[in-house]
Formats: structure tokens, sequence, C-alpha cells
């Protein structure tokens, strides 16, 4: 809405209608009337002539300032198509940035393959868990037979020797102490 505004610029009174606040008439009256004055002290002028000297110096400044915003919204464009190129070129490059990770992630499952292959497998020995009623039972039945290397006692009966050849082809066989220990069996032969 406008308003009615009376301003007192270079001791003439002038009145005038505006939407602009109070606070931006007395700032624009304020920069008008020191401008005028300048112009009036320096060149001894009519105040109507020093007002008139005060607009072209107003108007030309705006022409300036025209004429450079025109040069900055002809820079903005070209910016504008300089970073779409750039953007363009961005994008290609996120692409060949993924592309290259995915090859980068089959190369290495592939090199992780091939020194999985090289590398000799661990054996793994397998352990049988016996029960503690089975392994007394082991314990006892161990203890009445005879020691390795030892005569056996009377009352068991004597096995009859075996040809050397048949020991060579015979598979070997756990002794039944070795039955209990599974890790610390050893193999015997007759």
């Amino acid at each position: 809405m406008q308003q009615k505004y009376t301003l007192h610029i270079a001791d003439l009174q002038l009145s005038v209608r505006s939407d602009a606040s109070p606070e931006e008439v007395e700032q624009i009256s304020g920069i008008l009337d020191r401008k005028m004055r300048e112009i009036y002290l320096k060149s001894h002028c009519p105040k109507t002539e020093a007002a008139l000297l005060c607009a072209m110096e107003f108007v030309a400044d705006r022409r300036m300032l025209q004429e450079h915003t025109e040069e900055l919204e002809e820079r903005c464009e070209k910016y504008d198509l300089v970073l779409e190129s750039f953007k363009e070129r961005c994008s290609d490059q996120a692409e060949e940035l993924d592309r290259l990770r995915g090859e980068n992630a089959v190369l290495r499952s592939l090199l992780t393959r091939e020194q999985e292959a090289e590398e000799p497998e661990e054996e793994h020995v397998a352990l049988d868990p016996i029960s503690p009623t089975a392994f007394l039972a082991s314990v006892a039945e161990a203890q009445t037979e005879p020691v390795v290397g030892e005569a056996a006692p009377a009352s068991a009966p004597i096995e009859q020797s075996t040809p050397v050849e048949a020991v060579e082809e015979a598979p070997k066989r756990r002794s039944r102490v070795g039955s209990m220990f599974d890790l610390l069996s050893f193999n015997e032969t007759d």
C-alpha cells in the first residue's frame, strides 16, 4: 500500500507516494540530499541543475550496473554449460569407477581361489569320542592281556609263529591300548 511522504532534499520540499517502508524512503532521501549538496557546493549551480546532474549521475551508475549484470548473466550461462559438461564427465567417471571396482572384486576372488588351491589342505584327525563305561571296560581288558614283548601267562594259549611273508602282507593292526587313546595309538606287527 502506498504511503505519502514529505521529503526535504537540498532545502527543497517534495511530496511523494511510495510502497517502500519509511526507513527505506528516509535512507534514499538522505543519499540524494548529500549528493545534491555535494554537486551544488562544487559547481555553484542552481538547485534544479544540481538535481538534474545528480539524476544523470544516478542514471549513468544504473546503466553501468545493468551492463555489468548482463555480463555476469552471460558468464553464468557459460558456467552452467561448463558445469553440465563436468557433471556428465563425473557421471561417466563414476560408471567407469564402478566397473573397475567390479573387475577388482572378480580379480581378488580369483586370486584368493588360486592361493587357496596352492595351499595344502591340513589333514584333520577325526576324533571318535568314547563313553566312560567303554573306556573303563577297555582299561580292564588291557590289564588282563600280556604286554607286548613279555611272555604270555601260563593260562593264555601261545600263538604259532607266522612266516615272514605273511607278516609283511598282513595288515597292521592296532593294539588294544591304542584303541583306547586314538591320539596316542601306535601300530604294531605280530
